[in-house]
């Protein structure tokens, strides 16, 4: 009899954790509820492979995974092709995915995509590998449910920006215009799997430009909240529940933290926007070219070297 087997018939006995991958951690294991929370590198290949192995062992009736509906499609894209289309990515193709946009958005969209892609074409995985392969588990396993957890991508980037005065704006968009990020090889993409290291990164690039404290605080902090608030929902509408939560590693401190302490009214104000103050759309629109030109430049720099 396998340990999967076992434990179907005793009832699901407590998870030991002894069973689960070093970037696991056990949340919740008592009669009420097993809860085990994933902490993954997005591009890694044994973070896609840890989902199995985490699901052999706990045999899930819920899913999680750090994904809104506005990113939900990541879930049925092609590896295979998302890589074939990294090797062969050039400005045609990228005006072609942002065609329609906003010329800001565009851009912003234009330099993640450059991002994924060369990220993509160096350790040979597509973005999101370990989403797909949850996805793919929960399938398998009749009466198993996907929850999406995370806050819309939209009110995540529109609360990052107002938190941050022009000043900051302007810093900002100057640095991810003009540096030269490290390159990125398999055994380094390992390392943001260790909690403590991911942290040391998010303090090296607050001690560069201080205003991604602001940033950070919207686009991990803000968002462990709203995470743990969306596992304990999960948790409390499962029967029985034996949940698996998949999200990044820099999310799994905060989530911990949180988890079982969030309230509905702790997660509202999270999900509005705050109105610009009217200073602060006079000065934007004194810098709007200014940061328009950074932006260009970054955009030409990666496409023609």
């Amino acid at each position: 009899m396998d340990i999967l087997s076992a434990n179907l018939k005793r009832g699901l006995a407590n998870v030991v954790p002894g069973d689960l991958p070093s970037s696991a951690t056990l949340l919740q294991n008592n009669d009420e509820a097993k809860v085990v929370l994933l902490g993954t590198v997005h591009f890694s290949k044994q973070s896609v492979e840890d989902v199995s192995q985490i699901v052999k062992v706990l045999n899930p009736n819920a899913i999680l995974i750090e994904l809104c509906r506005q990113r939900v499609s990541l879930l049925e894209l092609d590896d295979k092709k998302f890589l074939e289309d990294a090797k062969n990515l050039d400005a045609k193709k990228i005006k072609q995915a942002v065609k329609g946009q906003g010329f800001v958005s565009g851009m912003l969209h234009a330099m993640l995509l450059k991002t994924y892609a060369d990220i993509a074409k160096e350790l040979g995985v597509a973005p999101g590998g370990e989403f797909r392969r949850a996805y793919q588990e929960m399938k398998k396993i009749p009466g198993c449910k996907l929850f999406l957890g995370d806050r819309p991508i939209q009110i995540t980037i529109a609360r990052a920006f107002q938190s941050l005065s022009v000043l900051e704006v302007g810093q900002v968009i100057y640095h991810l215009t003009t540096a030269n990020p490290k390159p990125l090889n398999k055994t380094q993409l390992e390392k943001y799997k260790n909690k403590d290291y991911v942290q040391e990164q998010f303090q090296e690039i607050i001690r560069d430009v201080p205003a991604f404290k602001k940033i950070f605080h919207v686009f991990v902090d803000e968002r462990d909240k709203c995470l743990a608030f969306s596992l304990q929902e999960c948790v409390r509408t499962v029967q029985s529940p034996r949940v698996l939560a998949v999200v990044g590693m820099g999310h799994v401190d905060g989530i911990t933290k949180y988890y079982g302490k969030m309230k509905q009214e702790d997660i509202v104000p999270l999900l509005l926007v705050p109105q610009r103050p009217f200073y602060y759309i006079v000065l934007s629109k004194g810098i709007k070219f200014t940061l328009y030109f950074f932006i260009f430049s970054f955009l030409y720099r990666i496409l023609f070297g």
